[in-house]
């Protein structure tokens, strides 16, 4: 499937995917919200796809959304609050898809990520940002809240207190001080952010699949479960893995290479 505002190609497993209007620095209009809903169900039915990189185009990951549709809803007048939730209900679901994805994802921020985008970076499991990447929740600079999922994600990955100085400032974060607070895992030189996704991915897929899908699915609830619950995933999530091609064929192996010695 051929996109136009989003590049989408594969390296040995590992799923590329590419916010590509980097004229206006990757924001996020009408087009790109589709396509990337597109795109990641794409994803999501290729079994032989093992991780995904999401990165920009250009010398921005995502300057958020677009101003342009922002002005677009503005003129509809009374209906821009009904037109604004419906537009959000849909993302919320394409997000959901990228937060769900049974297989392990990196944003690799290559600049600028404020804003929405800096949501959608944070969906991911992972966020790997440039030397020259500025992270920032800039929703409020517009008289906004974060609406992709920022007000999930930030807290639990830079604590209650933190989050609420992020949004209530919209400051910009320094790759640096993003690693140093959470916000970010890690940096890498502007060169070798994607190459260093890339590989970091290669290292998981060399494991089974379907434990870190299940593991993953488990972990992303964790937060919101106790312990006997997370308890019972995890058991319900075993018996499936020991029925599994992987884990039969793992201990077979096992074994066989110690009766070798």
């Amino acid at each position: 499937m051929s996109f136009s505002t989003i590049g989408l190609e594969a390296e040995d497993g590992i799923a590329v995917l590419t916010l590509n209007r980097p004229r206006v620095r990757n924001a996020i209009d009408g087009t790109m919200r589709a396509e990337l809903r597109e795109a990641i169900e794409e994803i999501a039915a290729d079994t032989t796809i093992r991780g995904v990189v999401l990165t920009g185009a250009g010398s921005a990951f995502c300057s958020g959304g677009d101003i342009r549709g922002m002005q677009e809803r503005l003129e509809q007048g009374a209906r821009a609050g009904e037109l604004g939730w419906r537009r959000q209900r849909e993302f919320h679901h394409t997000l959901a898809k990228l937060f769900h994805l049974d297989r392990p994802t990196v944003a690799a921020v290559n600049g600028p990520a404020f804003g929405l985008g800096l949501d959608v970076a944070l969906t991911c499991d992972f966020v790997f940002a440039a030397e020259s990447a500025v992270l920032a929740a800039s929703f409020v600079r517009r008289g906004l809240v974060p609406d992709g999922g920022g007000l999930f994600h930030l807290p639990r990955r830079v604590g209650l207190v933190r989050a609420k100085e992020l949004v209530f400032s919209g400051r910009a974060v320094e790759a640096k001080e993003a690693v140093h607070i959470g916000l970010a895992d890690r940096v890498l030189p502007d060169g070798e952010l994607r190459a260093g996704a890339v590989a970091f991915l290669r290292e998981f897929a060399e494991q089974p699949a379907l434990a870190q899908g299940l593991a993953k699915d488990i972990l992303n609830r964790s937060l919101e479960l106790g312990y006997d619950e997370v308890n019972t995933l995890g058991s319900q999530a075993q018996a499936i893995c020991y029925a599994s091609p992987d884990h039969q064929e793992s201990v077979r192996a096992f074994l066989a290479a110690r009766d070798r010695k």
